[in-house]
């Protein structure tokens, strides 16, 4: 729900009653993931999802995600996915467009 906002591990901590550092262990433990990288990935499949069916600048779509930094956005995202978010679009878009044809 507030994905698009600024999360620090305090507010975590406060938000779940627990200190910051069994909060850390245990979401690692339990997710598999640090916290950041949760939150990271998140934002990261709404922005690709975002690429796909919104005609909103890369810029808006990192920013609407949660992202301060574009440079870092797409670091991200070429990370995981292999493409960058300008790549990524194009490559849905030519996909949607053959399944036209």
């Amino acid at each position: 729900e507030n994905y698009r906002d600024e999360i620090t591990i305090e507010d975590l901590s406060k938000a779940s009653n627990m200190s910051q550092y069994y909060l850390m262990r245990s979401f690692k433990k339990y997710i598999g993931k640090t916290c950041t990288s949760y939150i990271n990935d998140y934002r990261l499949n709404k922005a690709a999802s975002m690429l796909i069916t919104t005609e909103y600048s890369i810029m808006n779509i990192s920013t609407e995600c949660g992202f301060n930094n574009i440079s870092y956005f797409n670091k991200l995202f070429k990370e995981k996915f292999n493409l960058t978010p300008k790549e990524y679009r194009r490559k849905y878009n030519e996909i949607k467009n053959n399944v036209k044809n």
